[in-house]
């Protein structure tokens, strides 16, 4: 059994990540070297995307909504804003990505079995104003 967050870590992520990867080399002519560092991936991550063997899912780069925020995030990174408000971005991208069930073809070749025409829990609408919740996470 899959869950759709591991999909995502293993597609959308990635594929977002060479969405922004490639604005920076094409739109704003970043080096290979300064766009994995800005990322905080390696060189040859970028590499790969630009060749499109790794997050290479080209369905993003066709919604609208996805290349707004690859945009902000993009201007985000060169602009220097604090990483929490890129997470959060990069988050709402995601969040986008599942509730428009954009990972369900992929999950149904991962999972035959799944019948995903009747599976909604990706597009279950969270709203995180709602829904604070404090945590107190100790890392060892």
């Amino acid at each position: 059994m899959l869950l759709p967050a591991e999909i995502e870590t293993k597609t959308s992520v990635p594929a977002l990540r060479a969405l922004v990867a490639k604005k920076l080399i094409y739109d704003y002519k970043f080096s290979q070297k300064d766009t994995a560092k800005l990322i905080g991936i390696t060189q040859a991550a970028v590499s790969n995307y630009l060749r499109g063997t790794r997050g290479n899912l080209t369905s993003l780069g066709d919604d609208e909504r996805i290349q707004v925020i690859v945009d902000e995030i993009t201007t985000m990174m060169i602009e220097k804003h604090e990483l929490s408000d890129i997470i959060s971005k990069f988050n709402e991208a995601c969040t986008i990505i599942r509730s428009n069930r954009l990972l369900c073809d992929i999950h149904k070749k991962l999972e035959p079995s799944l019948d995903v025409d009747n599976c909604h829990v990706c597009e279950m609408d969270y709203d995180s104003t709602d829904s604070k919740q404090s945590f107190d996470v100790t890392l060892k």
